[in-house]
């Protein structure tokens, strides 16, 4: 065992201290303090002797040891003085000394006996670790599995998982599958080694592996690396979609068609653009057409016009209420397309003065406009021949349907016979209609006239009334939709709904029409029961007769006709000009 410096001043040190103050109490106070150091001397001991026999602290057994080895030293210093002194003090190095030693050896086994204890612990611990492992090993039900995670939460889901690792040996980070009103919808985020084309190209092989009967949508997700696969599960559009009534406060609203594959709401902008409605017949064309104009007529800031050629005009007879006027006749379709140039070109010039490039009836003080039109082929074929063969229906309508959108005005077309002749000898309609919609068509070859020859746009694969393809700026995928089922009995009364409310236009300001009548008094009739109150030129308008012509059958219908105090003239009701008549007589 090495001895420190400081082991050896702690030596010398201690018993010269020691003595020191021994002599200074012996100069001081004589024998008793000799008594006192002899009594603290033997009182250390007794205790020293204590704690090594109960054992005690370590530190305590000889720091008493050393503590009554320091009195028993001052006593003797003390008491008998002189060479004894210096024999204490020898007495008192050697103690200190061994005691020194002694400490030192102790505290090294102390240290080591601690050692001890602690590796006993760790030996210990590391035992309940490996019976814990143990344990674990005899509890487990299976063996960890190695290789892809290919489990979801749904079958779907794991399907999924399953065919895309199979087909392309990748694993995918993320697949949510949720369920929906028409099959499911699936976001799958793609790993680094699957390019997002590339799996949409191969698809079909994915939905093959998948074993379900339905049919997939592809669309890209929100992130690079997303794919979102909706499966529509057998045909929902077979069922019928009940007419819902819809409500807008302007004419740029958009209306209400009816319903996609998923049974989501599908809604149309016809503002500032013509629209096309096409399909053979029986298959719903008609009732697109009705639930279109229903919704138009229910806008205050809207005002509809009718051309119907067929006899009787049966498509539009029924929706009168909700019309400014109709035309039935070639005659009377002339009349009114004359009458649309007219009001294009005051508009314009009304545009003009305001600096403005689009029609605002709120700001601009007219309506929009609506003109639909039921057969469009009809319009052609009776408006081209006879006394209009100079100036066609088909090229007047032409250069409205080039000219008239930005002022408010639109034509809603429908046709069962779509042709190069129809659409003023233009092979494709899109140069002229912006919207195009058509139900099922029986003839493959018009398809082309309605949607071009871009392939996927097969009305003749439309295999239900109803159901119908739609195009337009905002829909270009050759995809079904299925318009709302109008009845008859509500369309009656949708139209006495809005009918009630239907501002007409004043007069003096309003489209007035050729009139049928044999003689000149019939044709004077009929303008007045058909328009109300008129103008003596809203007559000449309406009859076709110039003003001596009109004056002369008005005469001849007194008093049946009177002149009211505005200057316009009306037809006086049965009742008062009978009684008139009688006390006349």
């Amino acid at each position: 065992m090495k001895i420190s410096r400081a082991d050896l001043v702690a030596t010398f040190a201690a018993p010269s201290l020691v003595s020191a103050a021994a002599l200074a109490a012996d100069y001081q106070y004589g024998m008793a303090a000799a008594a006192v150091e002899l009594t603290a001397a033997v009182a250390a001991g007794s205790l020293s002797l204590t704690s090594f026999s109960k054992k005690w602290s370590s530190a305590l057994s000889w720091s008493a040891g050393a503590a009554s080895g320091a009195f028993t030293q001052a006593w003797v210093t003390t008491a008998v003085g002189g060479g004894a002194s210096v024999y204490a003090w020898l007495v008192a190095v050697g103690a200190t000394a061994a005691a020194r030693v002694v400490y030192r050896h102790h505290t090294r086994h102390d240290a080591i006996k601690l050692d001890m204890e602690a590796a006993k612990l760790q030996t210990v611990l590391i035992r309940q670790q490996m019976a814990h492992h143990a344990l674990v090993q005899r509890t487990m039900p299976e063996p960890v599995q190695q290789g892809p995670n290919l489990a979801g939460r749904t079958v779907e889901e794991t399907r999924l998982r399953t065919v895309v690792h199979e087909l392309f040996q990748a694993e995918l980070p993320g697949c949510t599958v949720e369920r929906t009103k028409t099959g499911w919808t699936a976001v799958l985020d793609l790993p680094v080694n699957l390019d997002r084309a590339k799996l949409k190209s191969a698809w079909d092989r994915v939905a093959s592996g998948m074993g379900v009967a339905g049919e997939f949508m592809l669309e890209d997700g929100a992130l690079t690396n997303q794919l979102i696969a909706r499966f529509i599960d057998g045909d929902p559009l077979s069922a019928v979609i009940p007419y819902e009534r819809t409500t807008g406060a302007r004419f740029t609203d958009p209306v209400l068609l009816g319903v996609d594959r998923f049974l989501s709401p599908v809604w149309l902008d016809l503002a500032y653009n013509h629209t096309l409605v096409a399909g053979s017949s029986k298959f719903g064309k008609s009732t697109l057409v009705r639930s279109i104009a229903v919704q138009l007529a229910d806008r205050p800031d809207t005002v509809l016009y009718g051309i119907d050629l067929k006899p009787g005009a049966p498509e539009l007879t029924p929706m009168l209420p909700l019309l400014q006027d109709l035309a039935a006749t070639p005659e009377q379709a002339h009349a009114l397309l004359d009458w649309l140039r007219e009001e294009l070109d005051e508009r314009g010039e009304i545009l003009a003065a305001a600096g403005d490039q689009e029609w605002d009836p709120a700001k601009h003080g007219r309506p929009a406009i609506w003109v639909i039109e039921d057969e469009l082929a009809e319009l052609v074929r009776q408006g081209d021949d006879g006394p209009w063969k100079k100036t066609p229906a088909s090229k007047k309508q032409e250069s409205l349907l080039a000219l008239m959108r930005f002022a408010g005005m639109h034509f809603l077309s429908a046709t069962q016979q779509p042709s190069r002749k129809v659409f003023g000898g233009t092979t494709d309609a899109r140069g002229n209609y912006a919207n195009r919609l058509s139900t099922r068509m029986n003839d493959a070859d018009h398809r082309r006239f309605i949607f071009g020859n871009t392939p996927g746009w097969e009305p003749g694969r439309l295999d239900q009334p109803g159901k119908f393809l739609l195009q337009s700026p905002v829909h270009q995928v050759p995809t079904p939709y299925k318009g709302m089922w109008l009845t008859g009995d509500e369309f009656k009364a949708e139209v006495a709904r809005i009918g009630a409310t239907t501002v007409r236009a004043p007069v003096g300001k309003r489209l007035i029409l050729p009139v049928q009548g044999a003689s000149y008094q019939e044709r004077v009739r009929n303008a007045l029961t058909k328009y109300g109150n008129a103008t003596r030129r809203e007559l000449e308008q309406a009859t076709g007769l110039e003003e001596r012509q009109v004056l002369k059958a008005i005469e001849g219908l007194k008093p049946e006709v009177e002149r009211t105090d505005a200057g316009t003239w009306r037809l006086v009701p049965v009742e008062a000009w009978e009684a008139q008549a009688v006390s006349v007589s």
